[in-house]
């Protein structure tokens, strides 16, 4: 597998939306209200500001020691979760958030972009190794 930088990693993430965006856009429209549509919109950023800044936290840590590198990872872990926690407590205590729609979006988006984010760590593992065993 080939190392992908940080650019590659977000034309991944846009493609996945720009795709699921165009797969959703017909029921959305259809059969859905603009509060749907919106709910879903928000859903999909939180997913994507949250794999971004995973992507951040993997890039950054990836040549520091293993110490380092799990805290990075799982520590930005645990604050992403948090701040997912607190977003969704506030979208739904004070906005008109269509609940099912946002969480339904927020559950979908989460584990695509998971996984992209993992398979993004497993094509920079490789690199990694060869870099350490130059040095």
């Amino acid at each position: 597998m080939s190392e992908m930088g940080i650019g590659g990693f977000v034309k991944q993430v846009g493609v996945l939306v720009l795709v699921a965006f165009l797969i959703a856009a017909y029921p959305l429209h259809a059969y859905g209200s603009p509060r749907l549509i919106w709910s879903v919109a928000v859903g999909c950023g939180i997913c994507v500001l949250n794999v971004i800044a995973g992507c951040m936290a993997i890039s950054w840590a990836i040549r520091r020691s293993h110490r380092v590198f799990f805290q990075a990872v799982f520590g930005s872990m645990g604050i992403r979760m948090a701040l997912i926690c607190v977003a969704v407590a506030l979208l739904i205590k004070f906005t008109d958030v269509h609940v099912s729609g946002f969480i339904g979006a927020l559950f979908g988006f989460y584990v695509a972009l998971q996984t992209v984010e993992v398979l993004f760590l497993v094509r920079r593992l490789p690199r990694l190794r060869e870099m350490k065993q130059e040095a």
